[in-house]
């Protein structure tokens, strides 16, 4: 660990973690007061809109993968077909996920990478894991050719028309091309999804391009951030992804997304150029902040063959979780990260 002290466990430490339990508390009562709702809130699964707190017990993953990466081993319209999508290999593997504490799991594929929520909905009757599908676009090279000419509004449209005709409980992953700033279309397209947003109430979650190259800037997370607000988004609604993947060990561009609203998603743990380790010093560095109440976890998991070697769909909990406990965070900040949080993201009263 980069950081040794923070494994000290006399009364220094124990004043810490009793810090850090108020500061998020604090952050959560904060956050709820700023969203008023009217209307019944719901998470959307592919099969059912659930209530908030059947999800109170047990984990969720807001950015994981169970469908696209079949159109990866598939391979192309015009090449040889590849296996036939089967839902057993995943079905078995959540499964496992379910006995380790996972209860909901966001699968953050898109449209345009290929991502098939009917095969989703073979897979949620097969398993006690609710699975919410997401829409809208990824980042410039997977785009529709219309895209570059339809207007915001226009784009706008044909995602809510999509969300609203597949069940979609979420907006994402939102994304920029590797190893570079958001270009013109890219900003075009968040600030549709921020108009499809208004439409809906959905929230939304973003891919960033850290940890791809040397030329992504550090606040790009904040750019993002800026395209959304631009047309009126709330940052309550929005979680700003990879951010675990940007090596800043004091967190100071997480915490200004923190502190603008938005929730922060460390999901690419256990997996990833920054290792868990530097992952951990920067989790600590945006509880010391008092915002325990901003951060999510996954791991940005699938289930091919390029991922066995990882220990599988809950691997935030078994093995990340038990990395940030040993650092002295309490059991009940580790609640509130892994259970509460996510499932306040989630959360939506649909319009």
């Amino acid at each position: 660990m980069d950081n040794p002290q923070m494994l000290n466990s006399g009364s220094e430490m124990i004043g810490r973690r009793r810090m850090m339990t108020a500061l998020g508390m604090a952050a959560v009562g904060a956050s709820l007061r700023a969203q008023p709702q009217t209307g019944t809130s719901v998470i959307r699964t592919v099969l059912d809109d659930i209530r908030p707190d059947s999800l109170a017990t047990k984990a969720t993953l807001f950015h994981e993968h169970l469908s696209w990466e079949w159109a990866r081993v598939r391979g192309t319209s015009d090449g040889p077909p590849g296996p036939a999508k089967d839902p057993a290999p995943i079905v078995e593997q959540l499964t496992t996920a379910a006995s380790e504490g996972v209860g909901c799991i966001v699968d953050a594929g898109t449209t345009d990478v290929g991502r098939d929520v009917d095969f989703l909905k073979r897979i949620a009757a097969q398993t006690s894991i609710h699975i919410v599908a997401c829409g809208g676009l990824y980042m410039e090279r997977n785009y529709p050719a219309s895209v570059a000419t339809q207007s915001e509004e226009a784009i706008a449209d044909d995602v809510v028309r999509e969300a609203r005709a597949q069940r979609h409980g979420a907006l994402g992953e939102i994304g920029e091309m590797p190893n570079a700033p958001m270009s013109a279309l890219e900003r075009k397209v968040f600030r549709a999804i921020g108009r499809a947003h208004k439409q809906t109430n959905l929230p939304i979650f973003t891919h960033n391009a850290y940890g791809t190259g040397p030329n992504v800037p550090r606040d790009a997370g904040l750019r993002q951030l800026d395209a959304f607000e631009s047309v009126g988004v709330d940052p309550h609604r929005i979680a700003i992804g990879h951010t675990c993947c940007l090596d800043d060990p004091k967190a100071e561009v997480i915490i200004e997304i923190a502190k603008r609203g938005a929730f922060v998603g460390f999901d690419r743990v256990t997996g990833g150029l920054v290792p868990d380790d530097k992952k951990v010093v920067m989790v600590l560095a945006l509880l010391a902040a008092g915002m325990s109440g901003r951060l999510l976890l996954s791991a940005d998991y699938n289930f091919t063959a390029r991922s066995a070697a990882r220990p599988g769909y809950a691997s935030a909990l078994t093995v990340f979780v038990p990395k940030l406990r040993q650092a002295g965070v309490s059991d009940a900040v580790l609640r509130q990260i892994t259970i509460e949080n996510p499932r306040r993201f989630l959360a939506f009263v649909p319009r």
